[in-house]
């Protein structure tokens, strides 16, 4: 789904691609929660500015660590274009990400899905940000690991709410890739044959707007839930890892988010 210059279309009005089956079990005990910020980087080949937002979060990472989740997004048009005989990067999921949120230039950037602030350029006020939405309580604590046999992944993602929680939530996994070197414009127009690319999005694992997660929405027991997928043949599992985010269903903000790295 590429962006055209049409109007928005609803959300209920996408082709879905259906994804990943998530089965869920509960079992008591608890899970320590942790909060933490996901980044979603709309970015592109063609973009000279980019580079300038990859250093920010760069130093974001490295201030905030693993709480930092970030997911870069190749754009669909224009600067999104690979150079000829480079690697595409566009992916459907991410299409229709770009659409619904009318990413119309990049680097653009939205943390924790908050569409009230869009970040662009070399978004140095993010880094602030994110500290600031790292003090939030967590309203629920998300850990998850995932394994590969071959080109298929096995992910276990284990989730409790912190508080009640009114509102229905849904579970969005996707494949990131690091360490992806092709071609880039950097700032002052010249083009890197070596530019490493990374938190690339290779594909959306669920649905691309999640699954609904199982009730009830009290706090209290643990949530269990498995599934597996098969990566594209083109995608390196060594430089590989499985983002998980949870978000409440409505008004789609992410609640929480995790990290896992394929062993």
């Amino acid at each position: 789904m590429l962006l055209a210059g049409c109007d928005k279309i609803a959300s209920d009005e996408y082709v879905q691609y259906d994804g990943a089956v998530i089965t869920w079990s509960e079992t008591s005990g608890s899970l320590e929660p942790v909060q933490c910020a996901y980044v979603e980087k709309y970015t592109g080949p063609r973009c000279t500015n980019c580079p300038s937002a990859d250093v920010t979060l760069e130093q974001a990472h490295q201030q905030y660590g693993d709480r930092l989740v970030v997911v870069s997004v190749n754009y669909p048009t224009g600067q999104g274009v690979p150079f000829p005989g480079d690697p595409d990067m566009r992916t459907d999921g991410g299409n229709a990400w770009a659409s619904y949120y009318e990413i119309n230039t990049i680097p653009a950037a939205l943390l924790n899905r908050n569409t009230a602030t869009m970040y662009s350029g070399p978004m140095n006020n993010i880094i602030g940000d994110i500290g600031t939405a790292l003090q939030a309580t967590p309203a629920l604590a998300l850990q998850a690991d995932a394994s590969a046999s071959g080109n298929e992944v096995h992910v276990s993602v284990s989730l409790q709410l912190q508080r009640d929680y009114s509102s229905p939530m849904t579970i969005t996994a996707a494949l990131v890739e690091d360490s992806l070197v092709y071609r880039q414009l950097l700032p002052d127009g010249s083009l890197d044959e070596q530019y490493a690319h990374n938190h690339m999005l290779r594909k959306v694992v669920t649905s691309f707007w999640g699954r609904d997660l199982p009730s009830p929405a009290a706090s209290g027991s643990v949530h269990v839930g498995h599934f597996s997928f098969g990566a594209p043949e083109d995608v390196n599992l060594a430089n590989s890892h499985v983002v998980i985010f949870v978000s409440d269903k409505a008004s789609r903000r992410v609640i929480n988010c995790t990290s896992a790295e394929i062993d």
